[in-house]
């Protein structure tokens, strides 16, 4: 599996999240332009690999190439996103479980029964 690709998926998914659901960025614009084209082209030369998440960034990356159309998210990329954006930007000022109720989320256990 080619691992640049499954980087960029991983990158296209959680920056589109940050900014076209919770209107926050890390990267610059350029970078995540950046991002769309490598993972469009990178897309197209491996049509073999069999990725999680690809029909959502093919169908995302068509013809506007940015995650604009995207409605829903996996449950994977929403909890890296939402670790990212703690890491860089919140985390000396509040704590996690703050951070996560500012944005309507909150930490999910599991109970075990």
């Amino acid at each position: 599996m080619n691992s640049l690709l499954q980087q960029r998926l991983r990158q296209f998914l959680v920056h589109s999240y940050l900014y076209y659901k919770l209107d926050e960025s890390i990267i610059s614009d350029t970078e995540y332009d950046r991002i769309c084209m490598e993972l469009k082209e990178l897309l197209k030369k491996h049509p073999e690999e069999d990725l999680p998440f690809r029909k959502i960034a093919e169908k995302a990356l068509g013809d506007e190439a940015s995650g604009y159309s995207i409605r829903q998210y996996p449950p994977s990329i929403i909890s890296a996103s939402m670790h990212l954006l703690y890491q860089n930007n919140y985390r000396q000022q509040m704590s996690f479980t703050h951070f996560l109720e500012r944005f309507g989320a909150r930490v999910a256990t599991e109970s075990h029964g």
